[in-house]
């Protein structure tokens, strides 16, 4: 068992640490605007397989991503649709993921064989002064043992991952708690709400000025 360290947000010293344990390979906890979120950095795959045991998901699930501005995105994917960028700029940064085809470069671990990732900025200052310090994007899977609660405060956090990841970057006042981010897949003829969430479904379709499908679950 590794420790976990707390690294409270107010530390001068601790986004610099937390950023440097990210780039090591490490596992971060980190506040988002709606839910702590499990940080690890795309480009290290071995971290973002460790993101699964942690959480105990099942490996053929995928893994939302976080990045600090829309102009990281050409990271992430080649393609961006006209239509998105309506959503883009109504409500990043905030509780709206978009799902875009990947980049092939991507690794396996992160797109779990798929050609899609789902993206997002999100709207927790603390979250973005880490991803801006790190210059990359990281996984944002939420930081909670698969089918438990997620997590809204640095305690449960560690009450269900500690030991498990290196650090908490603790920062509770800037998590809402509520419904997790909405989430439309870009990817076919038109947009298609694959979760409602905090962006209501209605509030989509008037930032499109389209038809928005929902997807159904049966």
């Amino acid at each position: 068992m590794i420790d976990t360290f707390r690294l409270p947000a107010s530390d001068p010293g601790a986004i610099a640490t937390a950023a440097a344990m990210l780039r090591e390979g490490g596992l971060v906890a980190i506040p988002t605007d709606t839910l702590y979120g499990l940080a690890a950095s795309v480009f290290c795959p071995d971290a973002v397989e460790r993101v699964f045991t942690a959480k105990e998901r099942q490996p053929e699930a995928r893994v939302p991503v976080l990045i600090a501005t829309a102009a990281d995105l050409p990271v992430l994917t080649q393609s961006v649709p006209r239509d998105a960028w309506r959503l883009i700029n109504r409500f990043w940064p905030g509780a709206l993921t978009l799902v875009f085809p990947a980049r092939r470069s991507l690794p396996n671990e992160l797109t779990r064989g798929g050609q899609t990732v789902a993206v997002r900025v999100p709207a927790a200052r603390t979250a973005l002064r880490l991803l801006e310090a790190l210059g990359e994007p990281v996984v944002g899977t939420s930081a909670n043992i698969s089918g438990m609660p997620p997590a809204t405060t640095a305690e449960e956090v560690a009450a269900q991952l500690g030991g498990r990841i290196e650090a908490v970057l603790e920062d509770d006042a800037s998590v809402a708690g509520g419904l997790p981010s909405t989430i439309v897949d870009m990817t076919g003829e038109a947009p298609l709400i694959l979760r409602a969430g905090a962006v209501p479904a209605d509030a989509v379709r008037e930032a499109m000025g389209r038809r928005v499908n929902v997807h159904e679950l049966h």
